[in-house]
């Protein structure tokens, strides 16, 4: 939902808690998320579940919009999300922290404790959370069955140096059990079919299982004018889906994958910088043999690129240009809907250069990019029901890989009241696979296919406004604007998202009285109506969105934080163009109340 207020960037979700991240128009397999440098691999190209990162122990988050494959390889064609854990504590210091928070919606808790500790040349985090939520409720009082879901989380993170070397190691892992709504035993169904009087949150079938565990090991060297670290890390998925019993999985997943990303910084007269680097990866999934469902054959895939990239300063000018190559190698290791031993190859060559002039009101950016993203098994060679995403899908063996080629441009003017960005932008996709429905259901779902089409043109423009009055220093208003199209020569593009405008009216107080009233916020989000939709594609109307939220401060030493709000304040009933469950007519959730606290203990030892 956080990432949702950045302009072009949107979620596909199925409601509360499981959602992922679309980037001008692109999802899934497209899109690349990082942890700590660390490549997430859980299934991406599956639209039934969240993205197997939780929120705990997350510092920032940055977005990269456009092709990124020169620093981080295949498949990031749309952008990067890349995740950096929060930092350690500060040297001979130890904290204490806790957040919870309730939701009314879905009667949903979510908790968690951390625990920091920094000596000279020893720091340790660590980290648990607990989750649990109960089918959400519907604008119109009911509630969506099977819609809930319960997520743990546990984090380590341990560092230390010595003189021109450190070290760090970090384990993540995460374990949820999703329900999947959609079930009925309507011969004809409604979308009442899937709406029940009770809330429940309950295990009940069909629900997935995720287990994920993500390992990285970074080891760096601080030279004279030069860096050099070493990352390796190895990510393991397993994905379980129970239809028939709690005891036999009817699909069993596990996808492991091996890492290193080996980097060299070299700084030479403080003007010019030179990166080059290694990186690559071997991914290995396997379906249980004992399972009933496959929905990609057991197979291994193979990448390596190496690459290199100069950054030059004069003046008021910052300019960078890179270029990589790749190979990715794709084989499956069964007999998979007629096809046996497929292997397939898929070389690259990719470059970006950009330069920005920062001025002192003025910030102006240009950059070309391209990327490649290689297909995947699950549109070279599926054939089955996705039920968590309410579709059955058809792939093409015959696909060849994406290549996209982005112009970005940004102009910004910061004054001190005031800073407005325009962000025009134009990506042209070569090759583009677009999953699209066809006129024909299959065991009550709808039939989508994996097709290639020549050129597909995906422009449009982000624009932000903030505007701080010099009479008022307490408030901020903020809006921007996501216009995203898609042209190609045959046919409209599917699942495109709507064009969107986001608006913020920020409170700030500085009281000094044991409770503290610190902001009230007003977000208004308006989402037009699509009606680009391509064949047998449904439109979507157009909808609108008022969320409040006040933050408090009880205390004066280590104070705790309190947060009171409602989203979806007019309990709006929609359908977000990008919605799962929009093929089943249901909407997304109504009014949703919630309270949070947090508190953290610092101390010196």
């Amino acid at each position: 939902e956080a990432l949702a207020t950045i302009p072009g960037v949107y979620n596909s979700s199925t409601g509360i808690g499981v959602s992922k991240p679309v980037i001008r128009g692109m999802q899934g397999i497209r899109v690349v998320s990082l942890l700590n440098g660390l490549r997430i691999e859980n299934q991406q190209w599956g639209g039934d579940h969240g993205m197997g990162i939780t929120e705990l122990g997350i510092g920032t988050v940055e977005v990269i919009k456009g092709p990124s494959s020169l620093l981080y390889g295949a498949d990031a064609l749309g952008g990067v999300i890349y995740y950096e854990d929060e930092p350690f504590a500060l040297q001979n210091e130890m904290q204490v922290g806790v957040k919870s928070q309730f939701e009314s919606n879905t009667l949903g808790t979510s908790n968690q404790l951390t625990f920091k500790i920094s000596k000279k040349n020893f720091r340790l985090n660590l980290a648990g959370s607990y989750t649990n939520y109960a089918d959400f409720q519907l604008p119109n009082g009911a509630f969506l069955n099977n819609s809930r879901f319960n997520e743990n989380g546990f984090k380590a993170s341990f560092g230390t140096n010595h003189k021109n070397w450190g070290l760090s190691v970090r384990y993540n892992y995460s374990t949820s059990v999703v329900g999947i709504p959609g079930e009925t035993e309507d011969s004809i169904p409604t979308p009442e079919s899937y709406q029940t009087t009770m809330q429940e949150r309950n295990l009940l079938l069909p629900s997935q299982q995720f287990h994920n565990h993500f390992l990285s090991i970074q080891n760096s060297w601080y030279l004279a004018k030069q860096t050099i670290s070493l990352m390796v890390g190895e990510t393991v998925n397993r994905l379980q889906e129970f239809e028939d019993s709690e005891d036999t999985a009817a699909l069993n997943m596990l996808l492991s994958n091996t890492l290193y990303h080996l980097k060299s910084v070299t700084k030479f007269d403080g003007r010019f910088n030179f990166v080059y680097g290694l990186q690559g990866m071997v991914q290995d999934n396997t379906n249980d043999p004992t399972a009933e469902e496959k929905l990609i054959p057991s197979s291994v895939t193979f990448d390596n690129g190496i690459y290199g990239l100069m950054y030059f300063k004069h003046s008021k000018w910052n300019t960078q240009a890179g270029i990589r190559g790749d190979i990715r190698v794709i084989k499956s290791r069964e007999n998979f809907n007629g096809f046996e031993g497929v292997k397939k190859q898929f070389p690259s060559l990719n470059f970006s250069i950009g330069t920005v002039r920062s001025g002192k009101e003025t910030t102006a950016r240009i950059n070309v990019s391209t990327g490649f993203r290689a297909p995947h098994l699950s549109e070279l060679m599926a054939n089955g029901a996705h039920d968590g995403a309410l579709r059955y899908e058809i792939g093409d063996i015959n696909l060849k890989a994406e290549k996209a080629s982005q112009l970005d441009l940004t102009y910004e003017i910061h004054k001190d009241h005031l800073e407005f960005i325009v962000n025009p932008f134009g990506n042209y996709v070569r090759d583009y696979i677009m999953l699209t429905p066809i006129d024909s259901t299959i065991d009550g779902l709808p039939v989508y296919k994996y097709k290639q089409m020549n050129q597909v043109w995906l422009f449009g423009s982000d624009i932000a406004i903030h505007f701080h009055p010099h009479f008022a220093h307490w408030l901020h208003l903020e809006s921007n604007y996501s216009f995203i199209q898609a042209e190609s020569q045959s046919e409209k593009l599917a699942l495109m998202p709507q064009n969107r405008i986001n608006s913020t009216i920020r409170f700030d107080f500085k009281m000094k009285s044991w409770i503290k009233l610190t902001e009230i916020v007003v977000q208004h989000s308006y989402l037009f109506e699509q009606n680009r939709v391509a064949s047998f594609e449904t439109s979507s109307a157009a909808y609108q969105l008022i969320n409040v939220g006040t933050n408090w401060k009880l205390g004066k030493k280590s104070p705790v934080t309190l947060g009171f709000g409602v989203k979806n304040l007019l309990n709006s009933s929609y359908i977000d163009h990008l919605s799962r469950l929009k093929n089943i007519q249901v909407s997304q959730p109504g009014r949703n109340f919630y309270i949070s606290l947090k508190y953290s203990f610092n101390k010196t030892i």
